[in-house]
């Protein structure tokens, strides 16, 4: 099967919860015997691209007019842009080859990747969407409100235009039907884990120990990773002050990256406030594993109402409990796990912080995430729809 896969966010290296999902994804079908073009930004040398496609088996047929990333500034117009000047790649890509299946990474380029179907009329179209571009833009008053109206309208209408569409939660998906999209055609496919390396059965004492060591950490650990902007700031902020006003034994540590961690930093870096800045992926189980409590501070919104962060099953896969804001989609489908507390108001959310950090490990959240959230599980299910759809 000639599969074209198509993405904003760039294939390696990886960089976030996006970039993830292209890897595992296009990996899952590499190893199945597809042929899979890749055409995402990249920002590599021609030797480590030829090390890339000879490793995995795959081409990659990049697009990197400037740098985009979502940490950019002025984020919203460059990935506009992005999407538009892409249309010539995708005809390009399109004209040099024939596709069983166009595989489409959230609606940034789905638009110009439909408006060129008939090029590919007899390809399946997929559609994967892990977020709304608009959700980041429903809060910012620098963008006027019709704009972001008229943007989320498209968002809705173009899942209808593809044979199959894949979300990471029942809160899109009944968005999407909202929007007029048939419920048939859209599948709940969850974002995963990759439990080859988010396994503490694999992770040694030393490896663990290794991050309290290098610290000096002797205290229990809260955690947090991922980045760090206005839906996070303000939250974290004030868990951090409540807990640590009444707590000496906890340090935290937050890793990653964000507008407006260096901010952050500048304000609470101390002993018990740790900013390690972004880490390799691979390297976040140990911390994960050191760690007591793992934290979702985020702010209620649009998008984060509609996601389910990957944080929270990484956080999980190593049987850490987790606090969360009472986000809706983390709600509805963790809200009943004991080991999953969701905290209403930002007291609320240090209370429970330090009521878990007491909880210790639990098994039953490391059993949940391999059995239904591991990538493998994951881009099976995607792939054997696919195969369906196709056959």
């Amino acid at each position: 099967m000639r599969v074209l896969f198509l993405s904003n966010e760039q294939f390696l290296p990886i960089s976030g919860g996006g970039s993830i999902g292209n890897f595992k994804i296009v990996e899952r079908m590499a190893k199945r015997g597809y042929d899979v073009t890749v055409a995402t930004p990249l920002y590599l040398g021609s030797e480590e691209v030829h090390s890339i496609e000879t490793r995995y088996n795959i081409k990659l047929r990049s697009f990197s007019p400037f740098y985009i990333h979502k940490n950019v500034s002025f984020r919203g117009p460059k990935y506009l842009l992005y999407g538009l000047l892409f249309t010539i790649h995708i005809l390009k890509l399109y004209i040099s080859g024939e596709y069983d299946v166009i595989f489409v990474r959230n609606c940034l380029l789905a638009f110009p990747a439909m408006l060129l179907r008939p090029l590919a009329h007899r390809s399946l179209f997929c559609l994967s969407i892990t977020d709304f571009l608009t959700g980041f833009l429903y809060n910012n008053s620098k963008y006027p409100k019709f704009v972001v109206k008229a943007m989320f309208w498209t968002e809705r209408f173009i899942p209808r235009l593809f044979d199959l569409v894949f979300v990471i939660t029942p809160e899109m998906k009944r968005i999407l039907i909202g929007g007029g999209c048939q419920p048939s055609k859209i599948h709940i496919s969850y974002d995963g884990v990759d439990t080859s390396i988010f396994d503490p059965n694999i992770l040694s004492d030393e490896e663990v120990g290794s991050i309290r060591l290098t610290y000096g950490i002797e205290r229990k650990i809260v955690l947090f990773h991922g980045t760090i902007d206005d839906h996070a700031m303000a939250k974290l902020r004030g868990v951090i002050n409540l807990v640590t006003a009444r707590r000496n034994d906890v340090t935290f540590i937050l890793l990653g990256q964000g507008k407006k961690y260096d901010e952050l930093k500048l304000e609470l870096a101390n002993e018990r406030v740790i900013f390690p800045g972004y880490v390799q992926h691979e390297d976040i189980p140990k911390y994960a594993a050191a760690a007591d409590v793992g934290i979702i501070p985020y702010e209620k919104n649009f998008n984060t109402n509609l996601i389910l962060t990957l944080k929270l099953l990484e956080y999980l896969s190593v049987g850490l409990p987790v606090v969360s804001t009472d986000l809706k989609s983390v709600k509805e489908i963790f809200g009943d796990y004991d080991y999953v507390r969701i905290s209403e108001s930002t007291q609320e959310f240090a209370d429970d912080v330090i009521t878990m950090l007491d909880y210790g490990k639990s098994q039953n959240a490391i059993e949940l995430i391999r059995h239904n959230y591991s990538w493998d599980r994951i881009t099976q299910g995607i792939l054997e729809t696919i195969e369906e759809k196709c056959n």
